[in-house]
């Protein structure tokens, strides 16, 4: 009997990835509810000094972690031993090199260092010194918690302790930094519940007229006519939401929409192809680059050029908006100026004042207000909840949630590769490691019957074959993505995390973690609404980090670039040069920031290696505001317990988010907040969602979950929430007839 050589060629195949699988996989250590087998990197149990501390530290887990100063000594060691070796790069950098070094890189490592066992070793350390009494021992404590975060990577990336069987979280880390009561996450979440939602979820959406269906009637009664729409923004998809759905939810308009603000692209991605002058998408992009180099005066006399020579702006005859808002209100200016009342329809998705010039918020108030004047013709909605209670906050006005749906991507839910999961590119850090935490694991399964792919950044999948997948995983980084609503509503099975894991990814770049500000003032003569905690300060002090505090990040950084520059020039190929290369501008960029920090020169913009960090500035009277009062005129109706601004620093963006690390997952009102407003995002409340706690969670989701039950609770949601969106968009015709 002889083989084929395409067989042969198979079999050896096989044959190498079944010994590279018992090379490198924990085949002892399964977790999740399908029990899994889980690569060694994340156990460590083939490393006999980890093993045993494991073994020991999860026995003092299961028992709450109680005091146990032989487990002490043994995680000081361990924590010593690794810190004093001379290593050749930063710690995290050999667990990321392996993990991410495909078929190439090989465990263990070289210094037998474990990435998840150093972190868990570094938690028991400071569990026990925080009982100390020490000045000295409570600032190691803290030292050792905080170090946590740049060992797991830029932006806590290599957080994959869940993943594994070291029975730490990232949250109990979190948790513990400046205290004295050393609680676990479990033991925070028993004593500190959510609270349940306070304001009916109902009562945030649009509420029909009693007479809806006698004004729509008359609505269809109109003879068609042609409607000329500016529709302004930089978001293309919330961009496109209400052009569309305005087109299925009734007949009397056909609108001949002309787009401002988004770019050339989205022409060949969604065939928004009809774009008016690209000067008002580059001033835009500028004006978010530097805000304060753009003032509202400037602005106006830049978008007053455009109006003027676009004849497809000046002859619109409706205005449809959606960010920034700040835009949509100088537009609206400019055709009052010339003796034109436009029409306006704002379906905002963002916050109120993102791309307001900061000097201007006055000015922003003003115009704003000019909308819900009785003769104003305007029909304003938000699509999401949470922004429409910060605008409720803001302003005492009610813009209703209204849905998205992105129909506009005609896809539905065909699964021909019933046998592939489809995970969704992410903008964050994270995403890449989950890319290559997911091949591991894979690589000790080779019989599992489903393959992950990944969308790459450089990649651009059409709806209708990322329909075609059994379903697609997310990792959201916003609370309310586009890609979310219109992934949904094509009835795609969607695998995403659970709030635990949500937490972590939300206020890294969303919209929740934006705290410049301006971005909170309140509109003048508004009392916001009264909340429990609403006027509790946790923080002593708020602003920029102490000049001292600089000049030892400074150095640090230096000392660290000067590590990443002797590894340059040992390189041994162009790849590894160009990475280091880019990682010494990102320490030259931190340096250049503590050096500010260090001289207090905070009246200016300075950045970072993760970007922009905004110059101070209160001079924006709506941000100095004495506490509502519960007795106060309105505000004795049940509200929130937090705000929802309160989930970041009153200049969470500016000079202390920044460097600050993992500020939002602290012990406190703030990740009070925080839980208790992802309630009210529709990642926490569309049916049908499958939500995984950890990497094995995941895979044993993909296989067995119940495809015709979620696909029926989605499409049943669905069919529900596009009556109520289409009654609303046709209502808004009529109220701008």
């Amino acid at each position: 009997f002889a083989l084929p050589w395409h067989a042969f060629g198979t079999l050896l195949r096989t044959c190498v990835l079944l010994a590279l699988a018992d090379a490198q996989t924990d085949f002892v250590t399964k977790l999740g509810q399908c029990q899994l087998p889980t690569p060694f990197a994340f156990t460590c149990r083939d490393l006999p000094h980890w093993e045993g501390f494991l073994s020991r530290l999860r026995q003092n887990a299961a028992q709450g972690f109680p005091v146990d100063w032989d487990l002490f000594q043994e995680a000081d060691e361990l924590v010593v031993q690794l810190q004093t070796k001379p290593l050749e790069a930063h710690p995290p950098e050999g667990f990321f090199r392996y993990l991410c070094g495909g078929p190439d890189e090989h465990w263990p490592l070289p210094d037998g260092f474990c990435l998840m066992g150093f972190v868990s070793a570094l938690f028991l350390r400071a569990r026990h010194l925080m009982l100390l009494d020490g000045r000295d021992e409570r600032e190691a404590a803290d030292a050792d918690l905080l170090y946590v975060e740049p060992i797991l990577g830029k932006e806590i990336s290599l957080d994959f302790l869940d993943s594994s069987p070291w029975p730490v979280s990232i949250l109990d880390v979190f948790l513990n930094i400046n205290q004295t009561e050393f609680l676990t996450y479990a033991k925070y979440a028993e004593r500190n519940p959510v609270r349940l939602p306070v304001v009916p979820l109902e009562s945030v959406h649009w509420q029909p007229p009693p007479d809806l269906m006698q004004r729509l009637s008359r609505l269809d009664a109109l003879k068609p006519a042609d409607i000329a729409v500016a529709v302004f923004g930089t978001h293309a998809t919330l961009s496109l939401e209400p052009v569309d759905i305005i087109g299925r939810s009734q007949q009397a308009w056909q609108l001949k929409p002309t787009f401002f603000g988004i770019e050339p692209r989205w022409c060949k991605i969604l065939g928004l192809c009809n774009l008016g002058a690209p000067e008002l998408t580059q001033l835009l992009r500028s004006a978010e680059e530097d805000p304060f180099s753009f003032p509202w005066s400037t602005m106006m006399q830049k978008i007053a050029a455009v109006y003027e020579r676009d004849a497809s702006l000046h002859n619109a005859d409706l205005l449809i908006c959606t960010e920034p808002v700040a835009g949509c209100l100088m537009l609206r200016q400019l055709a009052l100026q010339r003796g034109k009342a436009l029409p306006m329809l704002g379906y905002f998705g963002v916050a109120l004042f993102n791309g307001c010039p900061p000097q201007d918020v006055g000015m922003f108030w003003q115009h704003f207000g000019e909308l819900f004047a009785p003769d104003a013709n305007v029909v304003l909605a938000t699509n999401n909840l949470i922004l429409s209670e910060q605008i409720f906050y803001q302003t005492g006005k009610r813009l209703p949630y209204v849905r998205a749906h992105g129909l506009y991507t005609e896809a539905s839910y065909t699964p021909q590769l019933a046998s592939q999961v489809l995970f969704w590119r992410s903008p964050l850090f994270a995403y890449a490691t989950m890319t290559c935490a997911v091949e591991r694991f894979a690589q000790g399964m080779p019989q599992y019957p489903l393959k992950f792919q990944f969308v790459e950044e450089s990649q651009s999948i059409p709806y209708s074959d990322a329909a075609k997948f059994r379903a697609i995983a997310m990792m959201p980084h916003d609370h309310a993505l586009m890609s979310f609503y219109e992934l949904y509503s094509a009835g795609i099975p969607l695998l995403i995390p659970g709030a635990e894991w949500m937490y972590r990814l939300l206020y890294m770049r969303g919209q929740l973690s934006v705290g410049e500000r301006w971005y909170q003032s309140i509109m003048p003569d508004h009392e916001p609404p009264y909340s429990e905690f609403g006027d509790v300060e946790e923080l002593t002090r708020s602003g920029t980090p102490d000049p001292a505090w600089g000049i030892t990040a400074a150095k640090a950084a230096r000392v660290a670039a000067v590590g990443t520059l002797q590894r340059i020039v040992k390189a041994t190929d162009l790849e590894t040069a160009r990475s280091m290369a880019q990682a010494t501008l990102g320490l030259m960029e931190d340096q250049k920031f503590f050096l500010a920090v260090a001289a207090n020169d905070t009246h200016q913009d300075s950045a970072t290696s993760m970007g922009v960090v905004r110059r101070s500035y209160e001079a924006d009277p709506g941000t100095k505001r004495t506490p509502a009062k519960r007795e106060s005129s309105g505000n004795d109706k049940p509200w929130h317990p937090y705000t929802p601004f309160q989930m970041s620093t009153r200049d969470s963006n500016d000079w202390t988010r920044m460097r600050k690390g993992g500020w939002w997952l602290r012990r406190g009102l703030r990740f009070d907040a925080m839980r208790y407003w992802h309630q009210y995002s529709d990642f926490a409340r569309f049916p049908g969602l499958q939500y995984f706690a950890n990497i094995p969670d995941l895979f044993c989701k993909a296989q067995s979950m119940d495809i015709p039950t979620v696909v029926q609770a989605m499409h049943q949601h669905n069919q529900q929430s596009l009556a109520h969106s289409s009654f609303f968009w046709a209502h808004a015709v009529f109220q701008l007839k």
